[in-house]
């Protein structure tokens, strides 16, 4: 399976897609700290007097190691008291700190993998700029008032901050093709994949800050052509998701009539949801919001389609309208248990909607592509000639251009 030609990976967050060893190398490179009660890599100064250890003082240790890394991950987590699901929104704020400063080197780290495992295209979820956006939110009157998102749009703060964030990634990429000497005779096999971005809207803040996360967004893609769509992140049982998921998604639908461009660019998490984690009411309606309210031409997961109360209408709309799902076995399975047969993906087989397969977060769950192709073979007991529709689809509904429609 490793060799297996595999399109693509639409759904991958980039700073989720780094393995602990990375971020434990790169903190201990800088002089970072590590918590060792909480497991948090900090900035500096450190003191090991207070549990606060240099990373280079205990990169050797190995039983302090590996706990690190089970606190940056998903492994072993069946062995704690805590929940698959609490376990991995954990990691992100203990690890991000290691990774300021890297983000060219997390694209060399991905694009590596990807080129080992035959894998031609990837499509990476970031959020550069969006802290900035959040505070631009934050200081600017225009985002306290009813102002009308034509006024927002042209409002100079964004504007600099689009020109901004662009300048930031050319720095990056640059970073990146550094790190694996490309274009040069010693280029290194991940310079050879092709690498698009997601801006990446962290949906659990106040309304005008992810106003202001979505505008820049949808600027991005604008004015862009390496940003060719975006996403709403962050776990969908939130309070405030759940609080303002249908507001999110008539705002990204009026936003995206106003630059067309944008508008075949959408994909969701949408449905990454099921019964216990949340009240039966927030079931069963996120997926159908998504497509028929914001846009969405791909949905993240996917995972409470059955409880739509008419889930086979949506999925026969689906398979009618071409909207792709991305599935995402093993998160899926960590996350939210749902696994096997309680998976839609044979649900959405049977009618027709198109899917692909990809990580979510492969260096979080400790897996790569491969393995999610292994897997959705012993389990859905998937032929070849299945295996290459699904491979192909990752690149049929990938947001480059030229794509099928």
């Amino acid at each position: 399976m490793f060799k297996f030609p595999k399109g693509g990976d639409l759904h991958n967050h980039l700073d989720g897609a780094i393995y602990a060893e990375n971020f434990i190398a790169w903190g201990a490179m800088d002089g970072k700290c590590i918590d060792l009660q909480t497991y948090h890599i900090l900035m500096p100064p450190c003191d090991a007097e207070l549990a606060r250890p240099a990373l280079k003082d205990i990169q050797n240790n190995a039983d302090i190691v590996n706990r690190i890394i089970d606190a940056l991950s998903v492994r072993n987590y069946e062995r704690r008291p805590v929940s698959g699901h609490n376990q991995f929104f954990s990691t992100f704020r203990r690890f991000f700190p290691a990774g300021i400063g890297h983000e060219g080197h997390m694209l060399a780290e991905v694009t590596t993998r990807a080129a080992k495992q035959n894998i031609v295209y990837l499509e990476l979820m970031q959020s550069w700029g969006m802290t900035e956006a959040r505070e631009l939110a934050k200081n600017d009157k225009a985002f306290e008032i009813e102002t009308s998102f034509d006024d927002l749009l042209a409002n100079s703060a964004v504007k600099q901050l689009v020109t901004a964030t662009i300048s930031n990634l050319d720095k990056i990429e640059q970073q990146w093709r550094e790190k694996l000497s490309c274009e040069t005779a010693q280029a290194k096999s991940g310079c050879d994949v092709p690498v698009r971005y997601l801006a990446q809207v962290i949906r659990v803040f106040p309304r005008d800050q992810v106003l202001a996360q979505t505008l820049l967004a949808f600027k991005l893609i604008e004015q862009d052509p390496r940003i060719v769509g975006l996403n709403f992140v962050a776990p969908e049982d939130n309070p405030v998701a759940l609080r303002d998921y249908h507001w999110q998604m008539q705002m990204i639908g009026e936003l995206a009539d106003l630059i067309p461009v944008a508008k075949k660019g959408i994909t969701l998490h949408a449905g990454e949801l099921t019964m216990g984690l949340v009240p039966p009411e927030d079931l069963g309606w996120h997926i159908r919001e998504a497509i028929e309210i914001a846009g969405a031409r791909r949905i993240g997961h996917g995972i409470d389609v059955t409880y739509d109360s008419e889930s086979l209408q949506l999925m026969q709309a689906m398979a009618k309208e071409k909207v792709m799902v991305e599935i995402n076995l093993t998160s899926n399975d960590v996350i939210l248990g749902v696994k096997n047969q309680n998976h839609p993906f044979p649900a959405y087989r049977k009618y027709g909607v198109p899917m692909a397969f990809s990580t979510d977060d492969e260096g979080v769950s400790r897996i790569d592509l491969s393995h999610e192709y292994q897997r959705a073979v012993e389990t859905y007991d998937l032929g070849y000639e299945e295996l290459k529709m699904y491979s192909r689809n990752a690149l049929s509904y990938s947001f480059l251009a030229g794509r099928d429609d």
